[in-house]
C-alpha cells in the first residue's frame, strides 16, 4: 500500500512546476473555445454542432499560438517560478491571522458605532 502511495506521489512530482504551465495553457484554451462557441452561437443560431467545432478549433489555435509565443511562455514560466519560491503560511498561521482580522474588525465596528451614537446624541442635544 505504501509503495503505491509513494509511486503515485513520485509520478505527480515528475513534471515539477511545469504542470502549472500546462494546466494554465489548457484552461486558457478551454476559455477561448467557450468564448468562440458562445460568440458563434449568438450570431449563427441553430448550428450547435458547427459552433462547437468552430469553438474547439479556436481553442486549439489559441493554445498553439500561446505555446509558440516565446514572450508569453517566458512570462508564464517566470511567474510560476516566483510563485514556487513563495513561502506560504501554514494552516495554523492562516487561522490565527484570520481570527485577528475578525476580532479587529468587530472591535473597529463597535468603536465606530459607539462614536456615531455619541455624536448623534451630542448634536441632537446641542441643537434642541
Amino acid at each position: 500500500m505504501s509503495t503505491q502511495t509513494e509511486t503515485r506521489a513520485a509520478g505527480s512530482l515528475q513534471l515539477g512546476v511545469q504542470k502549472y504551465l500546462y494546466t494554465g495553457y489548457f484552461v486558457g484554451a478551454v476559455v477561448v473555445a467557450f468564448l468562440v462557441k458562445s460568440t458563434v452561437d449568438r450570431f449563427w443560431e441553430g448550428h450547435d454542432t458547427a459552433s462547437t467545432l468552430i469553438g474547439a478549433v479556436g481553442g486549439v489555435v489559441a493554445l498553439v499560438w500561446a505555446w509558440k509565443n516565446v514572450r508569453l511562455r517566458t512570462l508564464a514560466k517566470e511567474c510560476i517560478d516566483e510563485l514556487a519560491a513563495v513561502t506560504w503560511p501554514t494552516r495554523q498561521e492562516t487561522q490565527t491571522a484570520t481570527a485577528v482580522v475578525l476580532i479587529a474588525s468587530v472591535i473597529s465596528a463597535g468603536m465606530i458605532f459607539g462614536l456615531d451614537r455619541f455624536w448623534n446624541w451630542l448634536t441632537n442635544w446641542l441643537f434642541r
